[in-house]
């Protein structure tokens, strides 16, 4: 998990970078055309040709359409308001996956994680201020797709037996890329050189931080995971610091202190659960 929220925050910095010439549609569908090709090869070499094959269709339909969703409203958020208000509203995104774990995947959900939880919050408040504007269309936008997210790794947790990790990433571009696709036809705009390397880094960065995040939801619960996804924010503090001129005050290593406290505790409760772990190797 950690990994994958590590290169998550990658793909953002770099999809904001690209979305500066190009637009939502088109940064969407060569983002998911490129992640088919690298997950679908990778799938190949280390399954063989049956690794394709899948007993929960629906399942995928659904997860492919939840990716759409969710990948089509965070770019367009990401054009329209400043990086920092989207990580706020992307990281309230623990917080559903822990309320929604115990009625949909019949976990328990103690005093101590929400207390983990609650922490790695305020932790992310106290790092991230929001800035004006934050009520408008790109807050909007932000909000569907944190939802849509949230249900990503529930169905992920859900499924954790009953499919690969590859099969669970690679089924899920096939909406994103048909529906940018279609959306980019009449805005396409021949990529540069250098822009086509920067959209393979969005292909390769977004399928493996995808394939690590449903490897994690199938060796954890999900309750268990929401805590660690609060380190993205350092990553951005750092991004926003080294690409984007933003200046990093006291508060971003306050917060971040507390960020890795909230992750401590769940470590110090869930290191002798064995019940959290299934030993799974895709």
């Amino acid at each position: 998990m950690l990994f994958a929220v590590f290169l998550m925050v990658v793909l953002d910095v770099v999809a904001k970078v690209l979305l500066v010439t190009y637009s939502v549609m088109q940064v969407t569908f060569l983002r998911a055309a490129f992640a088919l090709v690298i997950i679908g090869v990778a799938n190949y070499l280390a399954n063989g040709k049956d690794s394709f094959r899948t007993e929960v269709r629906n399942w995928h339909l659904l997860r492919t359409m939840l990716m759409s969703i969710s990948t089509v409203t965070f770019f367009a958020a990401l054009s329209m308001i400043p990086l920092v208000n989207v990580m706020v509203i992307v990281f309230i995104a623990p917080i559903l996956i822990t309320a929604l774990s115990g009625p949909l995947l019949g976990e328990q959900v103690g005093p101590f994680r929400w207390f983990a939880v609650v922490i790695g919050f305020i932790g992310m408040l106290i790092i991230l201020k929001p800035t004006k504007g934050f009520i408008d269309y790109g807050t909007i936008y932000a909000i569907i797709g944190v939802v849509s997210y949230a249900l990503i790794a529930l169905t992920s947790r859900k499924l954790s037996n009953k499919d690969s990790a590859y099969n669970l990433t690679f089924y899920m571009f096939f909406g994103p890329a048909i529906v940018g696709g279609l959306g980019s036809l009449n805005t396409w705009i021949t990529p540069t050189p250098w822009d086509w390397g920067l959209f393979v880094i969005t292909g390769i960065v977004g399928g493996t931080s995808i394939i690590f995040f449903n490897l994690a939801y199938q060796n954890a619960e999900a309750s268990v995971l929401t805590s660690f996804e609060y380190t993205g924010l350092i990553w951005a503090t750092l991004a926003g610091y080294l690409i984007f001129n933003e200046s990093v005050d006291s508060s971003v290593w306050v917060g971040a202190m507390v960020i890795i406290f909230g992750g401590l505790i769940i470590v110090y409760r869930e290191r002798n659960d064995a019940k959290s772990i299934k030993n799974y190797i895709p």
